[in-house]
């Protein structure tokens, strides 16, 4: 077994939080504590062939870009396995619940240019259909080799291990008439597509739609390795809401948010303003990304005419900021965004952002007002025991900045 303490003496825990895993920052070939999680995994792997109800799933890698693998992913099971691909229905799974149901999804794969849509092959088209089916739907895959490995990442949900697929069969099933009409509307900009799909289609379709180059005009299709297609599609979609929502009036108060599930803690606060977004993540002590080392924060901030990219936090920060717009697009109202999150050592393995999206989502079910933002501090202050004040550019915005208003008498 690694011994993590060795391995990661030495290395800064803020630089293992800005890569989590993804970047390599620290100069080493592999990451020490994804290396762990592999090992601790008893995943069977010397498997010849697999066949399942597949819920659908894919799986696109980054390696190897601009040449990746994609292929299905299926659990070795018949029946309903739509909750596999239905984060949004995990609320009550704790995470060694979600890891081994993710992990037992075998994936195959064939290894694609990038621009292979704009003239898919039959292996490629056999995947479109498969990501279209409104069901899980009943696949084989046969193997020419496999791989001891599992695959994560702070981004997407965790799969199984995997093989280069010497086939790949999957039955017939109806289709999402609403997806199969922007699928063969290849005329159709891609940011359209997904303001036509969103919110009445899936998210997590949408993912996989956008991974496998379903979506554009024909010479612009291209597969998006499946963790950089999540953080794309909350981009584009919070992008889109962004313009709504400075339309409309502001919030009145400080409205105050709070959740908690699998080990993450958010507090998110809204407050009156044109529109700013600030996330600060606090990695605690026995967290994934620390370990056994001392406690870390980091954090981003954006405003029109400063807009965040890419973010250090990573996908995190679309993902915790779209249910927030789509909370303020239903109150028709708009505001200055402060997210907190904790991480604790219950968490213990990347499940990717959906856990975000997915508990800021919850969070905002139920809305409470507070006095100012110096009580949303001393809330967290109190249950924390640790005061942020000074890390955070909202806080300083609002305790600094004036308004013309202000000096009108």
């Amino acid at each position: 077994m690694i011994n993590i303490d060795e391995e990661l003496r030495g290395i800064p825990v803020s630089l293992c939080i800005r890569c989590k895993g993804a970047k390599l920052l620290c100069g080493k070939t592999t990451c020490p504590i994804v290396s762990k999680v592999y090992i601790a995994q008893g995943i069977k792997v010397d498997v010849n062939s697999v066949s399942g109800e597949s819920p659908p799933s894919i799986f696109v890698g980054h390696h190897g870009y601009p040449k990746v693998r994609i292929g299905p992913a299926l659990p070795p099971r018949r029946g309903d396995t739509e909750i596999y691909e239905r984060p949004d229905l995990w609320g009550k799974m704790t995470v060694d619940d979600i890891a081994r149901m993710r992990f037992s999804l075998y994936r195959g794969y064939k290894v694609l240019p990038i621009s292979s849509p704009t003239d898919p092959n039959n292996y490629l088209l056999e995947l479109h259909d498969l990501i279209l089916s409104a069901k899980p739907v009943f696949s084989e895959i046969e193997y020419s080799s496999t791989e001891r490995k599992i695959d994560f990442s702070a981004e997407s949900q965790p799969f199984g291990p995997g093989g280069y697929a010497k086939s790949f069969y999957h039955e017939s099933s109806p289709s999402h008439p609403s997806v199969e009409k922007i699928y063969y509307d290849t005329d159709l900009k891609t940011v359209d597509a997904l303001e036509l799909l969103y919110p009445e289609t899936s998210i997590y379709t949408i993912e996989k739609l956008f991974s496998a180059g379903m979506l554009g005009k024909t010479r612009g299709r291209k597969i998006v390795p499946t963790r950089w297609s999540i953080t794309a599609v909350d981009k584009i979609l919070s992008d889109q809401m962004i313009q709504l929502v400075r339309n409309f009036s502001e919030v009145e108060g400080y409205m105050y948010f709070h959740f908690r599930r699998i080990g993450n803690e958010y507090y998110v606060l809204i407050s009156p303003g044109d529109y700013s977004f600030e996330m600060i993540e606090n990695w605690n002590n026995g967290s994934i990304w620390t370990g056994p080392r001392e406690a870390g924060a980091e954090g981003d901030y954006e405003k029109p005419g400063r807009m965040v990219t890419n973010p250090r936090i990573g996908g995190a920060f679309f993902a915790a900021k779209l249910p927030i717009l789509e909370f303020l697009k239903g109150k028709e109202r708009k505001g200055n965004i402060l997210v907190i999150r904790f991480i604790d050592g219950d968490y213990t393995m990347p499940l990717g952002v959906w856990q975000v999206r997915e508990n800021v989502k919850s969070a905002m079910q139920t809305e409470n007002y507070l006095d100012d933002i110096d009580q949303f501090f001393e809330i967290i202050k109190i249950r924390r025991n640790k005061d942020l004040r000074h890390y955070s550019r909202t806080y300083q915005m609002i305790k600094l900045q004036r308004k013309i208003s202000d000096y009108v008498m």
